[in-house]
């Protein structure tokens, strides 16, 4: 009864604990997925951060904005992304970021809230939001469809992804956030001895010191995260109109689309990153009725494209001046007809020159690659690089030699070992034979140092396998006996002193099977009977 009791309070305890650490959660909510304002206006997109937990903790919100633009016959996208250290208050709060748009623009918000609990770093994430600048007020729709966050696990990702990954330098922003726990404790902590100074009717009077620095922190958090996004996304937005207007009209990137419309391709996607003043990253991706892809990627600094390179599985649309040579087409014609399948293609851009490389791929496994080069319009030179044919004859040889050296060792050992043998079968072979009496007292010794050492279950089993043993060697003909047929006289032993024989190994099983319980007195007293039952022999000397 009382081990049922001691179970219901610890299994309580045990759900009261989980509970507590369910309840100490951070969540984010919006409550529409998409937003409209006109252009021109400014906008705030609302959310609610709702904390369980009983003091404002430090925390750090990242937000990314992905402006989608069409342009110069390019659908474009530019991201940003950029972060804030962000005060997090008990119970619901209620927050908004401002944007705006002088052009019919559409944006996604994403919204990522760090946290630390219990020396583990958490992130709140807030599914993407969209949001429409429009030119009417007929396009402006309001339908209300909330979108709550996921809490997880902040990983630790390497610091060369910081630019598109959310969780960059996790560990640089989680120190930030403790060290600002322990500034934001320190003021508690005087403003708390302040006003202890005061009377107890004051106080009931008077608003919490806690609350009132949390209401503090959190406007004026709230109020330069406001400041510092409208700042940033100005600028951004300068930097990221001013690269987009020029690579949307860079001969490289103009070409490679011209080539790929005209081999049936259509633009499904594309996007513009901004990685700093003047440059960035382009991603664009093709797509053909037969549901074949190409896709683009590429590098601009001083506002130009640097490289560009578009890959695809198969074979990749080769420009025109390539396609009309003679030595590329006579070289291709050459691959297919000894079933030569292309597997992958890629066509590099430069402001100096094109590269092109065709990966082919037979069916023995034998890889080819044809390559071009193409300078100012001219093919330069077209380059055919073949795997050579593995020797098979070499390799059957080399199997052959390795299986006859096998043989001849194993006809050499064969020999050498039966010859062993016979030499060994003409002398007299001695078998030593160990005395029962040393195995006795080995197992007597084992038994005594498991008993000893807390494993009294084993000692007793050692006990009775060292008295079968001696029994079996003293009294019988070298067979081994069990306890059950010593103790039932089956064996016809003439045992001397067998009653206190038989109790010890009724006792010895009655542990080792049946779960008796161990007695120190009993297994010693046994342990040493036994002893002097193998030193002195049988003259009456167990303690019957």
């Amino acid at each position: 009864m009382k081990m049922k009791i001691v179970w219901l309070i610890l299994t309580g305890f045990i759900l009261l604990s989980g509970f507590n650490a369910l309840a100490d959660d951070i969540s984010m909510s919006s409550e529409q997925t998409d937003y409209y304002f006109l252009a021109g206006t400014d906008a705030k997109v609302p959310f609610i951060i709702e904390s369980s937990f009983q003091n404002t903790i430090p925390g750090q919100l990242q937000y990314s904005l992905t402006e989608h633009q069409d342009g110069g016959g390019f659908s474009l996208s530019k991201i940003s992304t950029q972060s804030q250290s962000f005060p997090i208050a008990p119970g619901r709060s209620n927050h908004g970021l401002s944007l705006s748009s002088e052009t019919t623009t559409d944006f996604d918000l994403s919204l990522i809230l760090l946290y630390s609990r219990n020396t583990q770093d958490y992130a709140a994430i807030l599914p993407t939001i969209s949001v429409h600048f429009v030119s009417d007020m007929k396009d402006i729709k309001q339908e209300k469809n909330t979108v709550r966050s996921t809490t997880s696990e902040a990983t630790k990702t390497p610091s060369s992804s910081s630019q598109s990954d959310p969780f960059a330098a996790m560990d640089e922003q989680m120190e930030q956030m403790r060290q600002e726990q322990q500034q934001l404790m320190q003021n508690f902590m005087s403003m708390s001895s302040s006003s202890s100074k005061m009377s107890s009717s004051s106080q009931q009077s008077s608003q919490n010191p806690q609350q009132a620095l949390q209401n503090n922190q959190m406007s004026s958090s709230g109020e330069a995260l406001k400041q510092q996004m409208m700042a940033e996304s100005q600028q951004s937005k300068e930097e990221k109109e001013k690269l987009s207007e020029s690579l949307e009209q860079d001969p490289l990137l103009q070409q490679q689309a011209s080539e790929l419309r005209d081999a049936g391709y259509n633009q499904t996607n594309g996007r513009i990153v901004s990685t700093g003043p003047d440059s960035g990253e382009v991603s664009i991706d093709f797509e053909n009725y037969d549901s074949e892809k190409v896709s683009l990627t590429g590098k601009a600094e001083d506002s130009k494209i640097s490289s560009l390179k578009a890959e695809k599985s198969g074979e990749i649309p080769v420009p025109q001046e390539l396609a009309s040579n003679s030595t590329w087409n006579d070289m291709k014609n050459d691959l297919h007809n000894n079933s030569m399948t292309p597997t992958s293609g890629t066509v590099t851009r430069t402001p100096n020159n094109t590269t092109v490389k065709q990966n082919y791929s037979a069916l023995d496994g034998r890889n080819t690659t044809l390559s071009a080069r193409i300078v100012n319009g001219t093919v330069e030179e077209v380059i055919l690089e073949e795997e050579k044919e593995f020797p098979v004859f070499w390799l059957l040889g080399i199997l052959l030699i390795i299986i006859l050296i096998v043989l001849c060792a194993g006809i050499t050992w064969w020999y050498f070992s039966t010859r062993k043998d016979e030499v060994m079968s003409n002398q007299e072979i001695v078998i030593p034979v160990r005395d029962f009496k040393e195995v006795v007292w080995e197992l007597i010794g084992h038994a005594e140092k498991s008993y000893v050492s807390g494993d009294k279950k084993e000692g007793y089993a050692l006990l009775g396998q060292a008295v079968r043993v001696y029994i079996s060697g003293r009294f019988g003909v070298g067979e081994s006996f069990t306890s059950e047929e010593i103790v039932s006289g089956k064996c016809n032993l003439s045992i001397p002193e067998k009653d206190r024989i038989y109790q010890i190994l009724n006792a010895c099983s009655t542990v080792e099977y049946i779960r008796g319980a161990p007695v120190d007195d009993d297994f010693f007293a046994m342990l040493s009977d036994i002893k002097a039952f193998i030193s002195d022999g049988p003259k009456n000397s167990l303690n019957l």
